[in-house]
């Protein structure tokens, strides 16, 4: 037998009116409440009656995602983007939502408004991922009234999920002059533009000057493991002592590469994400953990807030998921598995030290 609003709400011990108001996502609900109701609801597989609701709405109960071609899960070097989307998955169908994933190609990335699937009769609100789209076209979608989202990007007036990027590639920058002694420095980055790539690429510079360290950007057109191998001989030149890269996807790259010259004579490396692909590396890669399924959640509520109502009069938000240093082996630590302990400064993310 289905599962009724009536069994969550008397799982909850609340009437069906609240019940409905917390899985509507509504406003005006003490946490205590809302919490013991989706709790309620996650405990029986509670799942709403969307066509009533749609029909009552006027809504499709779909999310259109977007998601550029080059961060395709498919092509072996999206996993962090597939995790976020596995976030933003589980988080919508815990609302009666259903996702639409579109993968959007180089011709097609100026025109977001035009695409079939962020019409009203196709989806409800409309979340964009990744910093590859052109922000005249996100800001044209936007305009167009599409309640929407941008993930891992920044446009004013839109809401927006980002990883704590700076606090944390200084802290992680740090380690690396303080910690290794290292004074010349080469990072390998994505084009300036996008808000990930600046803020990354902007901790790391504040770390260099106040340590007094050498640094050289080499900036790619995309961050990819062609883009790390193709870009990192350009580092070479000037022969650092470690390579950062702001995502692990580039550090692989950088790595496959400098696996052809001598042991001895390459710099370490390091990277963001920590995708699992960085554990397989050898050695292991020192990197930057992000939450992705919590960046995917986030998104979705602030997204759902804007469609059902409850947030429409609110400005536009930002916010911003933790960020914590993995050390393994690839930045120059050695030894067997051990926790390190790493004093935490006010302006730096947290520290997880993991060696393996």
């Amino acid at each position: 037998m289905a599962v009724r609003l009536s069994d969550v709400a008397r799982r909850a011990g609340v009437s069906e009116a609240t019940a409905s108001r917390v899985l509507n996502g509504r406003r005006y609900v003490a946490e205590g409440t809302r919490s013991r109701v989706e709790n309620a609801a996650r405990d029986l597989d509670y799942i709403p009656n969307r066509a009533a609701r749609n029909l009552s709405m006027a809504r499709t109960a779909t999310v259109a995602v977007l998601l550029h071609h080059a961060q395709y899960p498919a092509h072996g070097e999206g996993t962090f983007s597939a995790r976020i989307v596995d976030g933003l998955a589980r988080a919508l169908h815990r609302r009666g939502y259903d996702m639409l994933y579109v993968t959007v190609d180089d011709g097609a990335v100026d025109r977001l408004a035009k695409l079939p699937a962020v019409r009203g009769s196709r989806s409800d609100g409309v979340m964009v991922l990744g910093p590859a789209f052109p922000p005249p076209a996100i800001s044209a979608l936007h305009a167009a009234g599409a309640a929407m989202v941008i993930i891992d990007n920044r446009l004013p007036g839109i809401d927006t999920v980002l990883a704590d990027n700076r606090p944390a590639m200084e802290a992680l920058t740090r380690h690396l002059t303080d910690d290794h002694g290292y004074s010349r420095l080469g990072c390998l980055a994505g084009p300036s533009r996008w808000p990930s790539t600046a803020e990354r690429v902007a901790g790391i510079r504040r770390q260099a000057r106040r340590a007094g360290a050498a640094l050289r950007v080499v900036h790619a057109a995309e961050t990819t493991i062609r883009d790390g191998v193709e870009h990192i001989d350009r580092l070479l030149e000037d022969r650092p002592q470690v390579v950062i890269a702001v995502n692990d996807a580039l550090a692989i790259g950088a790595m496959h590469r400098l696996r052809t010259i001598a042991p001895r004579e390459r710099p370490a490396v390091t990277g963001f994400d920590d995708i699992s692909w960085s554990r397989l590396t050898d050695p292991p890669l020192t990197t930057i953990a992000v939450d992705a399924t919590a960046m995917g959640d986030a998104a979705a509520g602030l997204l759902l807030g804007r469609i059902e109502g409850s947030d429409g009069h609110l400005p536009a938000r930002e916010i911003r998921v933790p960020a914590s240093v993995t050390l393994r082996r690839s930045c120059g630590c050695s030894g067997g598995p051990r926790q390190a302990t790493i004093p935490r400064r006010d302006d730096a993310a947290a520290w997880t030290a993991l060696q393996v």
